[in-house]
């Protein structure tokens, strides 16, 4: 097995293939996985297994020429749509079970009290209680947690809230009419089933492909299954638009809520839809020293404008994880910063705990020897494992809001698309400061 695996990656690698790597259009790692793949194989075949796994890595489920920036990368590979395994056989079960749904029968229309109800709200209702799968998308303060309050009322049967982050499945758990079973989707799908007549899952734009699959299998023929997001939000880390597809896909009932309910908001939606129209050049409302790319100049100045801040209510965003004013490097440095000052620190849990119910991603204060997460305390010896969470990654925010943000948009955000500028955007309640490199800004804003 040794001798094979070192002749296999001992054979020379075209030039053509090689020079994938050299332009950043492929790495080596997928020239390996597709040596691995077909150690046999021509050029073409070999171009086609190494653009899989290209491809999968930038959050596609498929490979279509049509994804592939590169001309010459294009031309090796063939028409029509290809999967890694493991992708084709999730979006066999996703789409099966997508049809077993539909071809439940339709429940009987029935009177509702509107209260205070838009006429885009009412649809969603509607299809809530005929529709054994219905879909609802709007953006921030368009009233999805509204409508889907009203859906349980007029309902009025056992109902599971749920959403991928802890965070939301509390707030949409905290506002439903009645008890109701909550929690975030990984706790709940241990269960094959999920028991209840009404099932209602939040924030779906953040739902990757295997627990989508998961969920809809696990919904029972007597159920009512509505999926709510945001479809401009950031799709799932690990790859795919699941949600975003099944809107697309016309095929089952969807209501958009386009009318925003919190005037309070106005200046930060109508950024964000901006954003969305491609009409940002530059957002840019406060000078942290982006613009003149002086590393100290800008933790200067970051400090200066964060050392009186309150991060039960604030926080600050960054678009990336790694480099000098990613997460990591951020928390570093406040927490070195605020540890001679301050008495308590936000934290951010980074894994599930089923003991005491904590999710990854979601966010407290430490104090002292006690950790608090809104109204539930414990000891910090109990605690999963956490990090400081003076600063967070945008992906890391979804389904979260804070009163205040500071949004930081540093060199190396050209690899997202416009999604990360509008999810970042739309996680402030209250008011937005941005900083960043004002070229890239715009890039992205045209993306």
């Amino acid at each position: 097995m040794g001798i094979a695996k070192t002749k296999m990656f001992g054979q020379k690698t075209s030039s053509k293939l090689q020079s994938f790597v050299e332009r950043g259009t492929l790495l080596a790692i997928d020239i390996a996985y597709a040596k691995l793949q077909a150690p046999n194989g021509d050029e073409k075949e070999l171009a086609l297994h190494a653009a899989l796994l290209a491809s999968a890595r930038n959050g596609h489920l498929c490979l279509e020429k049509t994804l592939i920036e590169d001309p010459v990368l294009a031309d090796l590979l063939p028409v029509g749509r290809h999967y890694l395994p493991k992708y084709a056989e999730v979006e066999d079960q996703i789409v099966m079970h997508t049809k077993r749904l539909l071809q439940l029968p339709k429940r009987q229309k029935k009177d509702f009290a509107q209260g205070k109800a838009t006429e885009e709200q009412q649809k969603a209702i509607q299809n809530a209680l005929v529709h054994p799968l219905s879909l609802i998308t709007g953006g921030p303060g368009t009233g999805k947690t509204y409508t889907a309050i009203l859906i349980a009322k007029a309902l009025q049967t056992s109902t599971i809230v749920t959403a991928p982050t802890g965070k939301a499945a509390a707030h949409l758990e905290s506002q439903m009419p009645f008890p109701v079973k909550g929690g975030t989707l990984h706790s709940l799908l241990i269960e094959e089933t999920l028991d209840a007549n009404l099932v209602i899952v939040d924030e779906c734009s953040m739902i990757d492909p295997f627990v989508f699959a998961r969920l809809l299998s696990s919904i029972h023929p007597e159920a009512s299954l509505v999926l709510m997001g945001d479809i401009h939000q950031l799709p799932a880390v690990e790859g795919g638009s699941v949600f975003a597809d099944l809107i697309a896909s016309n095929t089952i009932p969807t209501t958009t809520l386009s009318k925003c309910m919190r005037s309070d908001r106005k200046e930060i939606l109508d950024l964000a839809n901006a954003i969305l129209q491609n009409q940002v050049t530059d957002m840019r409302n406060v000078d942290l020293g982006f613009a003149d790319a002086n590393l100290e100049t800008v933790y200067q100045k970051l400090w200066d404008y964060v050392k009186e801040k309150d991060f039960s209510r604030f926080r600050i965003l960054s678009t990336l994880r790694k480099g000098p004013l990613g997460v990591d490097a951020l928390n570093r440095f406040l927490f070195e910063k605020f540890s001679s000052k301050a008495t308590q620190f936000p934290i951010l849990i980074t894994r599930n705990d089923r003991r005491t119910g904590l999710s990854n991603g979601e966010t407290g204060i430490l104090q002292k020897d006690l950790a608090i997460f809104g109204d539930k305390q414990f000891p910090v010896s109990e605690l999963p494992p956490y990090e400081y969470a003076y600063c967070i990654s945008v992906h890391k925010s979804q389904g979260s809001e804070y009163d205040d943000v500071l949004f930081l948009i540093p060199d190396g955000t050209e690899s997202f698309g416009r999604e990360v500028l509008y999810t970042g955007v739309t996680r402030a309640k209250h008011s937005l400061a941005i900083d960043g490199n004002p070229e890239q800004i715009e890039n992205i804003g045209h993306s």
